[in-house]
């Protein structure tokens, strides 16, 4: 064989067949996109779970995006929840500024951000109310709860949230469970129990990815 022909075969070997690389690349692409898609197929339509781990809260019958309301923050700056990094988070809506329903509400996530442990940085709590707390109340959640978000919403952006996650026999005074796309997706109050709370964020926490 001459040196022509054994370097044509040499190439030959060493090709790859056509179509390959694309084929390799849609499967990184799948192997990282369909954990996620199967994870929120799980937990939208229960599809595969045992029946003892449904959710514990109130699931929407229509997920509400909240990723783009205008919230007002500390020093009274803009956000919106879309343009931070994602997080689970529970909102917590009181009936009014934040009276004793709101407050045990408060002390319910809490526990349960406690709880979480190593995790509990991929979850936030932000109270939501629609004028500024007065300062000895404000004082007094920093102090409990150090790691609350106290924001505001204006009273119709509010009402219209309440109205659109307003579920079953849950109170007005409640907490919503958002995922990491902006999406309420689950209503409590305090007939839920802090375990229950947990079991759901838990779950999530474990079928989604930190990103």
């Amino acid at each position: 064989m001459n040196q022509s022909s054994h370097n044509t075969a040499t190439e030959s070997a060493g090709a790859k067949p056509p179509g390959l690389g694309g084929i390799q690349g849609i499967s990184v692409i799948a192997s990282v996109l369909l954990p996620i898609l199967a994870a929120y197929v799980v937990y939208y339509t229960g599809l595969g779970m045992p029946r003892d781990t449904t959710n514990q809260g109130e699931l929407l019958q229509t997920p509400v995006n909240i990723s783009q309301l205008e919230f007002t923050g500390e020093g009274e700056l803009p956000l919106q929840l879309g343009a931070e990094k994602p997080k689970w988070r529970f909102l917590i809506l009181p009936a009014d500024n934040c009276d004793s329903e709101c407050e045990k509400l408060l002390y319910t996530s809490r526990q349960v951000h406690i709880r979480l442990g190593e995790k509990a940085d991929r979850v936030e709590r932000l109270l939501v109310t629609a004028t500024p707390l007065g300062a000895e109340l404000q004082q007094k959640l920093q102090s409990e709860h150090p790691r609350l978000r106290i924001v505001q919403l204006p009273a119709g952006a509010l009402q219209e949230l309440k109205a659109q996650t307003l579920q079953g026999t849950i109170a007005e005074s409640r907490a919503l469970l958002i995922d990491q796309q902006g999406y309420a997706m689950m209503a409590y109050d305090n007939q839920h129990s802090g375990n229950q709370l947990l079991k759901d964020v838990k779950r999530l926490l474990k079928y989604s990815y930190e990103r």
